[in-house]
């Protein structure tokens, strides 16, 4: 394991990540592995545990347009090794619901899907390989909602 498994394995408070107020379209956090700016913490944090794992991803790569229902919907990381989408949430509005049922509707049996939220954030910090099989897991289930 990398450095920063050992990093979140010891629950680093990623409260301290570094924050610029510039960005216009929300995305205000630096990840010092990457480069890039993300729009929480929790992105940053998550992307960079990817990074360590080996684990290639794309951050924000497509928006999903619902027509019937005038809704659109922007995950936040595409795993293209696992077709999983990933969506980071530190607190659930009933907007954020409906656009994740949506997604599962429209498009699960086209690609997975995983939830990172706070429970799955505290077993996964913890242990970080512990992300493996719940991308495996949302694979199987694109899968199974493949053949029914």
């Amino acid at each position: 394991m990398g450095k920063l498994t050992e990093i979140h394995k010891k629950k680093k408070d990623t409260k301290k990540a570094k924050r610029d107020k510039g960005f216009k379209d929300g995305r205000r956090f630096l990840s010092s592995v990457t480069g890039e700016y993300y729009r929480s913490s929790w992105e940053v944090e998550l992307i960079e545990l990817l990074t360590d794992l080996g684990i290639r991803f794309e951050y924000e790569n497509k928006r999903f347009y619902f027509r019937a229902e005038r809704e659109s919907y922007l995950p936040d990381i595409y795993l293209p090794d696992y077709g999983v989408y990933i969506e980071i949430k530190g607190y659930m509005d009933r907007r954020s619901e409906k656009r994740c049922r949506l997604f599962r509707k429209y498009c699960g049996t086209e690609y997975g899907f995983f939830l990172y939220m706070q429970e799955e954030r505290d077993i996964i910090l913890k242990s970080p390989t512990s992300l493996i099989p719940f991308l495996e897991v949302a694979r199987e289930e694109c899968m199974r909602r493949r053949m029914s």
